[in-house]
């Protein structure tokens, strides 16, 4: 068995904490190549409950960079979105759209 030096292992395990982190972009910045990532790493059904979502938003004319996306985050099990400087905060989580205050949740609607 070959062993690597110390400084070597931390240099590898780098790039593993970064997949670990949440990324969050306003809907603006999305590009096709986040899209395609975002529902790659979700279920059928967080991914419809995003297009919902979206599509009220779209629906309200609330501007896509006022909206946040966030995902790859460790503490969500799917897609989290939220409006800018207001308290409305939603998830996609186990196929169904969550609102969220103070903490806690009420199920919305079910896909």
């Amino acid at each position: 068995m070959m062993k690597l030096p110390l400084t070597t292992i931390v240099i590898l395990a780098l790039p593993v904490s970064e997949v670990a982190r949440a990324d969050t972009l306003q809907l603006s910045e999305i590009d096709r190549k986040t899209e395609a990532h975002i529902r790659s790493g979700n279920t059928g059904r967080n991914v419809q409950c995003f297009a919902y979502i979206r599509k009220d938003f779209e629906e309200r004319k609330i501007r896509k960079s006022d909206i946040y996306v966030t995902f790859d985050d460790p503490n969500i099990d799917g897609i989290g979105v939220a409006i800018a400087e207001t308290d409305e905060n939603y998830t996609c989580e186990a196929g169904e759209l969550r609102a969220w205050e103070a903490g806690e949740y009420q199920a919305v609607k079910a896909f």
